[in-house]
This record gives C-alpha cells, structure tokens and sequence, in this order.
C-alpha cells in the first residue's frame, strides 16, 4: 500500500481537526464550525476511498488499473 499520500492526507485531517477545536475553544459560530466538520468527514472518506483502491488494486493487480478505477468511478462517483 502507498502509504505516503495516505499519510499526508492523514497529517492534513489531523490539522483539520485541531482546527475545529480552536474554533469550538474560541467560541466561534456554530456555522463555521459545522462547515469544517463536513469537510473533515469529506476528507476522511477520501482516506478511506484511498485505502480501498490501494488494496482493491493489489488484489487485481495492476493488470486490472483500468477496470478498477472504473468500478471505484461507479461506486464512489470519483
């Protein structure tokens, strides 16, 4: 698995998440924070569409890149 875009991803939601709790401590509006959440969630799926595509490409082999984009394309809407 290529675990180093998984990792900056991961080290970016992390940042993220510190965020929003600077935001919550600093009493900031329930909108902005509720925005950022979302966008956290968003994030974290991308991880794990990420994670699914790297072990889905492994058990396929790169034989199969085309078709398996595909089936990731139809599943995820990427």
């Amino acid at each position: 698995m290529k675990i180093q875009p998984i990792d900056a991803r991961l080290n970016r939601l992390v940042g993220q998440i510190e965020g929003i709790r600077r935001m919550i401590n600093g009493g900031r509006q329930s909108g902005d924070v509720i925005q950022q959440i979302l966008a956290a969630r968003q994030a974290l799926s991308r991880v794990g569409i990420m994670v699914l595509k790297e072990e889905l490409m492994k058990k396929n082999g790169m034989k199969n890149a085309k078709a398996t984009q595909k089936l990731l394309d139809k599943l995820f809407g990427l």
